[in-house]
């Protein structure tokens, strides 16, 4: 039910607030002195590598608390690297303030691996990690080859959508949420003419489904939209027990 519960409340709250802030978010790793003594008490008693801290999506008051996450040490399985990420709230006032975790579960970022892993929160550049809920290595992997074939390919975006593959049926059975909506034909126009090839997979989560059958949305942030990210589109798929990823369905939110 925990599961299920987080799954929901991230498919329905606005995508905007996993968006990069436009104030950049400060990192600050094991040992650095210039971190906050709040960070430093927390890096002292957990197995966290490093805490971000970054603005609220919208807020303009200075006095606004900020957003701190716990990010772990670094790992690779084959050719994806991953670290565990966890939001922290403030306890307490005054001089007995003190960072705690609020969220039982972890969140995974991922990337795919070149010849090391790739630095997180590199300075100066996009953050190479996509945030990830309940998603296996071996099926980020598949979503990432996918996603990255049909963001150059406006050809093979089509062929995909009407591979026979899809849910085991026919080109003539494919769902009819992705046939002919606003979404898609917009996706398509954009990966036609280029856009969606430097594209930001912002994150992925797994929608609960069957034992042999997984459903995942894929949010990617719209680049012809504002620096800050603030529309997304959200591509539904589906990955049969160690299979391929399908597109059973495109969406856009904001």
């Amino acid at each position: 039910m925990a599961t299920l519960a987080l799954v929901t409340l991230l498919l329905l709250q606005p995508a905007g607030a996993a968006a990069q802030p436009a104030i950049p978010c400060q990192v600050f790793a094991r040992g650095n002195a210039q971190a906050p003594q709040l960070v430093r008490d927390w890096l002292a008693h957990s197995s966290d590598e490093r805490v971000t801290v970054c603005p609220q999506p919208g807020a303009a008051a200075a006095d606004v608390t900020p957003l701190y996450a716990g990010e772990g040490a670094v790992s690779r399985h084959g050719t994806v690297c991953s670290y565990a990420s966890h939001g922290l709230t403030i306890e307490g006032s005054g001089a007995v303030q003190r960072l705690r975790r609020y969220e039982s579960g972890e969140a995974t970022a991922m990337a795919l691996a070149d010849r090391d892993c790739p630095t997180p929160h590199p300075p100066a550049a996009p953050h190479p990690y996509t945030t990830t809920y309940d998603v296996s290595h071996t099926a980020f992997l598949s979503i990432i080859q996918l996603w990255s074939t049909i963001a150059v390919s406006s050809a093979a975006f089509e062929h995909e959508l009407a591979c026979c593959d899809v849910g085991g049926a026919p080109p003539g059975a494919v769902p009819r949420a992705i046939g002919g909506t606003d979404a898609r034909q917009r996706l398509r126009a954009a990966i036609l003419a280029g856009d969606m090839k430097e594209a930001v997979v912002s994150r992925i989560v797994r929608i609960p489904d069957s034992a042999f059958r997984r459903r995942y949305a894929l949010f990617v942030i719209d680049p012809a939209q504002d620096a800050a990210g603030s529309r997304f589109y959200v591509l539904y798929l589906r990955r049969d027990w160690r299979g391929p990823s399908h597109i059973i369905g495109i969406a856009e939110t904001d």
